[in-house]
Order: C-alpha cells, then sequence, then structure tokens
C-alpha cells in the first residue's frame, strides 16, 4: 500500500495524527492493522480475479518468454563454440599473414586478367587489321578502317591512350599506313575513271577505270567514292579531280567568250564525254546567261556522272571548286560588266537577275547550300555601287596626279589673258590668280559630285574628298 494510503487510514483513525510525533494508542494500532489486512484482501481478490480473466493472454505471454529464454541460451552456446578456437589460439600472427597472402594473391589475379584483355584485344586488333589489309572489296576494307579507328585513334585522341603500352602505337601506324595505301590505291582509281585531255578542253569519264573494262582490278567509279568516303578522305580523292576539272574545262568556258559546251554520253552511259568547244556564233550577251549556262552545263555533268547525284559528294565538289570558279566570274565578267557611267547602272539590274538565278540554280543542284552563305557573285552585283565608286576613285586619282604634275607657270596677268584664272575675292581688295591644274582638278571633283549626288553614292564622296586638302574642300563647297 502507498504512503498516502497508510496516511489517510491515519487521519480517518485519529484524530491526532496529522501531528507525526503523536504516538499512537493500542486501539488506534489493531484498528489500522485490521484496516490495512482487508485492503491486502481486496487487492489479493482482484488479482486473482483478472488473472483467471486473462488466463490465456498470459499463459501465451510466458510461453514466448520461455522460447525467448531458451534462443538466448542456444545463441550463447554457439558463440561459446565459435569463439573456442580462438580463444585456445596462441597467436594471431599467422592468420593476418594468411589475409596479406589471399589479398596479394587477388590482386595478382586482376593484374592477370587485365594482362589477358589486353593480349585479346592487341590478337583481335591485329586479325582485324590483316583482314582489312586482305579484303577483296574496298567497301569492306574501308568499313574495316573506320571500325578499327574508333578503337585505336579515336581512343588515343580521347587522352586514355597516353599509357598504352608500344604495342598500340605499333597498331596504330600500321593502320595509318593502311589508310594511305587505300586512299592513294582509290585516288588512283578515280583519276583512271575520269580522264582529261592533254590538250585540254576535254574530259572522258568512264564507269570502270581505264585500261581495266574487265573490272578485274580496279572497282567503278561509285563505288571507289563511297569507299573514299567511309574513311573521310574523299576530299583527298577528289582534289586532283577539281584541279584538273579546273585547269581544263572551267578555265577556258569562263575565260573565252567564243566557246560553247558539249556533252556526250556512251550506251548505258559507261563512257560519258564533256568538251570546251570553239564556237564563233556563240557571244556573250550583257547579262551573262551564256557564261552562266555554260558552266551550269558543266556542273550538271560533274554532278550527274562524277558524284552520282550524290549531294555529299557535289557539296565536297563545290568545297574545292566554288571558290575558284567565283572568282573566276568576277575577274571575267562581272568587274567587266560594272558601268562607267552612272546612267547606266539601271542595265545593270540584268547581270544582277541572271546572277541571282544562276546561284539559284546551284542551290537546286545542291552545289551551293541554301542557307545563301556561298552567294559571293549575288553580293557582288549587289555592291554595284560600291564597285561603281571604287572604278571612279581609281579614275579620279589617276587624272588629278596627272594634271597636278602639270603647271603652269605663265602669269594670266602680264599676258593680258585673264580670263577664269582671275578671281574676285570678297576679303581683300586685291586679285590674284590659280593655276590652270587647280581649276582642272576643282573641274574633275565637281563632276564626281554630281555623280555622288546622281547614285548618293558615300564611298565616292570620301574618295572625292581624299584628293584634295580638307580645307580647300571646305572652300569649294562654300563657293557653290
Amino acid at each position: 500500500m502507498a504512503a498516502d494510503d497508510v496516511r489517510e487510514l491515519l487521519l480517518s483513525t485519529t484524530a491526532d495524527a496529522s501531528d507525526p510525533s503523536t504516538p499512537l494508542s493500542a486501539p488506534d494500532l489493531r484498528l489500522l492493522i485490521d484496516r490495512l489486512r482487508f485492503c491486502s484482501d481486496r487487492l489479493n481478490a482482484s488479482a486473482l480475479s483478472f488473472a483467471a480473466s486473462n488466463r490465456g493472454v498470459l499463459a501465451n505471454a510466458l510461453l514466448r518468454a520461455a522460447s525467448a529464454a531458451d534462443s538466448s541460451a542456444s545463441l550463447e552456446s554457439s558463440l561459446d563454440s565459435a569463439l573456442a578456437p580462438l580463444a585456445s589460439w596462441p597467436d594471431l600472427s599467422d592468420l593476418r599473414a594468411l589475409a596479406d597472402r589471399l589479398l596479394a594473391a587477388r590482386r595478382e589475379l586482376a593484374e592477370r586478367q587485365e594482362h589477358l584483355a589486353a593480349a585479346s584485344m592487341i590478337a583481335s586488333l591485329s586479325s582485324r587489321l590483316r583482314e582489312a589489309r586482305a579484303a577483296a572489296s574496298p567497301l569492306d576494307a574501308a568499313a574495316a578502317i573506320a571500325e578499327l579507328k574508333t578503337l585505336l585513334i579515336d581512343l588515343e585522341r580521347s587522352g586514355s591512350g597516353q599509357d598504352d603500352p608500344v604495342v598500340f602505337r605499333l597498331l596504330r601506324s600500321d593502320w595509318e599506313q593502311l589508310v594511305d595505301e587505300l586512299q592513294v590505291r582509290l585516288s588512283k582509281n578515280v583519276e583512271e575513271c575520269v580522264d582529261f585531255a592533254p590538250e585540254g578542253g576535254k574530259v572522258v569519264v568512264s564507269a570502270t577505270p581505264k585500261g581495266h573494262s574487265d573490272g578485274s582490278h580496279g572497282v567503278e567509279l561509285p563505288v571507289a567514292l563511297q569507299a573514299l568516303e567511309i574513311i573521310d578522305a574523299l576530299d583527298y580523292g577528289m582534289a586532283k579531280i577539281a584541279d584538273s576539272m579546273m585547269k581544263h574545262i572551267l578555265v577556258p568556258a569562263i575565260s573565252n567568250i567564243h566557246v560553247s559546251v558539249l556533252v556526250e554520253c556512251g550506251p548505258e552511259h559507261t563512257v560519258s564525254v564533256l568538251s570546251v568547244v570553239h564556237s564563233e556564233e556563240n557571244k556573250d550577251n550583257r547579262d551573262g546567261s551564256n557564261l552562266y549556262s555554260r558552266i551550269v552545263d558543266v556542273i550538271k555533268f560533274v554532278c550527274k556522272f562524277i558524284c552520282m547525284e550524290n549531294s555529299k559528294w557535289v557539296q565536297f565538289f563545290a568545297k574545292l571548286t566554288w571558290p575558284r570558279i567565283s572568282d573566276l566570274v568576277i575577274t571575267h565578267f562581272l568587274s567587266k560588266a560594272v558601268p562607267n557611267e552612272a546612267s547606266k547602272l539601271i542595265e545593270f539590274q540584268d547581270v544582277v537577275q541572271s546572277t541571282t538565278e544562276f546561284e539559284n540554280k546551284l542551290r537546286s543542284m545542291m552545289f551551293l547550300l541554301p542557307d545563301r552563305k556561298d552567294g559571293k557573285l549575288t553580293q557582288f552585283v549587289d555592291d554595284v555601287e560600291v564597285h561603281f565608286a571604287v572604278r571612279k576613285r581609281s579614275e579620279i586619282l589617276v587624272k588629278a596626279r596627272n594634271i597636278l604634275v602639270q603647271y603652269d607657270y605663265d602669269s594670266p596677268l602680264e599676258s593680258g589673258d585673264q580670263g577664269d584664272s582671275v578671281v574676285d575675292l570678297l576679303f581683300q581688295p586685291e586679285k590674284c590668280f590659280t593655276s590652270k591644274s587647280a581649276l582642272l582638278v576643282m573641274k574633275l571633283v565637281h563632276g564626281a559630285l554630281k555623280v555622288c549626288l546622281a547614285l548618293h553614292s558615300y564611298f565616292l564622296f570620301i574618295s572625292c574628298k581624299f584628293l584634295l586638302d580638307e580645307d580647300l574642300m571646305h572652300i569649294y563647297f562654300l563657293v557653290e
């Protein structure tokens, strides 16, 4: 029973129980004992009643407790059995040495596995290189070379191949040699398929290399180009063809006026011939349409019989030739077509239109890219006023230099011929005279400025200003 309950019994037993120092009488003690016994009996009866009503739950709890005790005893016995050898072991150094030997053996095994994998890879690469070198078809050889590139060359460029064994460097060298041999052989094959006449002006395109009509030693032109594309050497294979096409075909077709382009095709296009022949009847018109037509005919021939209408091959050929073609057109036609007089600039619009149509035609053939970044000719004709101003500037400079070196030393005052050389000055009563050269320069600049006003050409105005001193130009403008 709790202390508070005993205190309550004391309070109910005696009136002065609040004072702890007051002793209890014998009757009070007996009464307290009786009450305590009564409370104890009541609690005992309550406990027995609870146990009887919850007998099943209490029995299960006791069974689980007994089972847990048995498991704990079993685990303790197993742990004692496991620790018994260690407890009886005199020294643990042997066990540590055994563990070190196991770790060393595992490291050695891992190294041997790496070496075995490297040796297997080297053997595989060497075997594939031999197969690529012995391949009968250039397409098979090119495909094998392209596949080996990712394993040999790209690995080295990524930086992970810096510490590779020497054998990998030897394999890379062997691969590079194989690429050189294949691209040289294929390029020679392409050159044999595209034959240029020594005298120029003629190209013969054959389906098979010259001298190998049965195809036993050479391959067809599209096969050779496709193999070159696979090994990323298409520009190497087309470089000499592009140079020869420029030298023997395009330069004569652009630089000469009295020429025409003829195309002849053999049976099933096995042999195709393009010739640039002399023609007195053919004359270039002012808008350059005949010139552009000849260039288009040549490019059509290349696209159809050399590039086999493959857009990627056509663009490779364009990359090698278009800068030179555009420079030739500007040199031999457009720069000469720029008018000498401002009144003729309107007529130049025909040249602008034909040039735009020409480049659009090349874009439709995929010779030029559609983004118009290669529109060098269109940009030139669009800036015709700038080119006109440059020409005028050069003419003015030449004439001005010739005039300024000629000075008239005869005084018009002494000769009595005062003419236009005598000028009345507003700020002085005296008279002065100018050289005839200065008058001619003024007239020259005056004429150029009139052209500037007609064309609204700022560039030509700057050119005129460059001719004379800034102060003199300022006075000239005030007089005007």
